[in-house]
């Protein structure tokens, strides 16, 4: 009988071990690529799925370093993403790869799908550079280009 609930207890901590790291940061749900991403590969996971819902808020709070923030306000920046995203249906991640951590940065490579409201679709190979600040990963956008 101890044995039993032993087990049971186990199995649902390895569960939870392994389906936590596995939800992602922007909106919490299972995803289980993200599991096997690096922590820079889960924020531009995020970054992508935060494009993806048109929510510039999450980007401007969660993923662009302090120093960035102090020359833009938050509804300036909310108001140019916009602009831009307003020409986008849907934005897909086909492939991220960590590339690795060099000169305090680091950086991935994303291949996406965009699909424009025109019914045009392209598809996008950028790099990503990213800054650790304060245990989370922040995109340098004045080196990435999207």
């Amino acid at each position: 009988m101890f044995k039993k609930k032993f087990y049971i207890l186990l199995f649902l901590l390895l569960v939870v071990i392994i389906i936590l790291p596995a939800c992602r940061s922007y909106d919490g749900k299972f995803d289980i690529a993200y599991f096997f991403k690096t922590e820079p590969e889960k924020a531009v996971f995020d970054f992508f799925q935060s494009l993806e819902n048109k929510d510039a808020d999450y980007i401007y709070t969660n993923l662009i370093p302090d120093k960035d923030k102090n020359s833009i306000s938050r509804e300036k920046y909310i108001s140019e993403f916009e602009i831009i995203l307003s020409d986008i249906v849907s934005i897909n991640i086909d492939r991220t790869v960590y590339l690795g951590y060099e000169n305090d940065m680091s950086k991935v490579v994303v291949e996406f799908e965009v699909n424009y409201t025109s019914g045009e679709i392209k598809q996008y190979k950028k790099y990503i550079y990213l800054v650790e600040e304060n245990g989370k990963w922040k995109i340098i956008f004045e080196k990435t280009f999207i």
